[in-house]
């Protein structure tokens, strides 16, 4: 038997996947597997998804007809993440899955409607980061007109969460003036006329991953536009947060992952450890395991697989499978350096 790792350490710069993983590896402190309650060894297999929907969807495919998986680990993003877990609730015996990364709402609501519970997202979804943002978004200064720049690469998580923010912004009395994607064929050349106009936005936030988000700092910094910026968390990277001081803009950015110690930024290396120690606590539950007594023990017992003291924070699953006990934080960057912004 064994536990399937995906995600990517492939990319330049969205790093998020690459730090999970490596928190994995170190959270196992070179143990290359696990132990089910009757002691029976449960080996460690890692996969790279590459950050292609094929290449996730190959994957899938393969660990649903290897009978000796019993569990998956990822993937990359919400997008990948949806892609597998489609082809999961398509097959009479899917595998238990443990989403690390994945934001999207709809995924737990899609698991639970395909009768799938043996799904676990162990970082808060999008309904908690766009009330977050609308909080923040509140607190400032001016916010009375809101630009919103989506991810064209990762519709699943970009699109919906967009929505949920602008829905919220609107109730707090501010306007969205501006809506674009930010991609391969589209960029903020498309809204120049207002980004430059008489009566600009008070207020930019991009949502999406981080490689589209160093694209719209580089535009920025290029029309010299001294905007405020919101980034979701799919921009907590190292590459985003050193590259930040070209646009003299004020800029947050949100993240799952508690405060960092003064020298590091929070990294997914925490969610994977804290991965590797669910992993461990719920194999160790399961009497001869198989594919179907360890999903059935995730959908019998969530409320036994608490983590109160975990390395990213605290992990408490609701009957669906979302962490109740997660929130989202915002860390605002200044001068390359993050420090803690409390949000009303």
């Amino acid at each position: 038997l064994y536990v399937a790792v995906v995600a990517s350490k492939a990319s330049v710069d969205f790093t998020i996947p690459a730090e999970f993983v490596r928190g994995f590896e170190d959270g196992s402190q070179s143990n290359d597997s696990f132990q089910t309650w009757d002691k029976s060894p449960v080996a460690i297999q890692k996969f790279e998804d590459l950050g292609s929907p094929a290449e996730a969807s190959r994957i899938a495919y393969r660990l649903l007809n290897d009978p000796n998986c019993i569990l998956v680990i990822g993937n990359s993003n919400s997008t990948l993440t949806a892609v597998t877990l489609d082809i999961f609730l398509a097959h009479p015996d899917p595998l238990s899955y443990i989403l690390p990364i994945a934001t999207a709402n709809d995924l737990i609501t899609k698991a639970s409607s395909g009768n799938h519970h043996g799904v676990l997202r162990m970082v808060p979804d999008n309904s908690n980061q766009a009330d977050v943002i609308g909080r923040l978004v509140s607190s400032l200064p001016q916010h009375r007109r809101i630009a919103i720049y989506t991810d064209q690469d990762n519709t699943t998580y970009s699109l919906p969460l967009s929505v949920e923010i602008a829905s919220g912004v609107r109730k707090s009395g501010s306007l969205i003036v501006i809506e674009e994607d930010i991609g391969p064929s589209n960029s903020i050349y498309a809204s120049l006329p207002e980004l430059q106009g008489s009566t600009p936005p008070d207020l930019i936030v991009y949502v999406g991953v981080a490689h589209h988000g160093l694209l719209l700092i580089d535009q920025l910094a290029e029309l010299k536009i001294k905007i405020p910026v919101v980034f979701t968390d799919g921009c907590m990277v190292t590459a985003l947060i050193e590259n930040i001081p070209r646009i003299s803009n004020r800029a947050f950015v949100l993240s799952p992952v508690g405060d960092p110690h003064p020298s590091r930024m929070p990294t997914y290396e925490a969610i994977g450890k804290d991965a590797f120690s669910l992993a461990a606590k719920i194999l160790h539950q399961c009497k001869n395991c198989s594919r179907s007594a360890l999903r059935n023990l995730i959908s019998a017992s969530k409320d036994q697989f608490s983590i109160s003291n975990g390395n990213a924070g605290e992990y408490k699953f609701s009957a669906e499978g979302n962490n109740m006990a997660m929130k989202f934080k915002v860390y605002e960057i200044t001068g390359g350096r993050l420090s803690a912004y409390n949000v009303p």
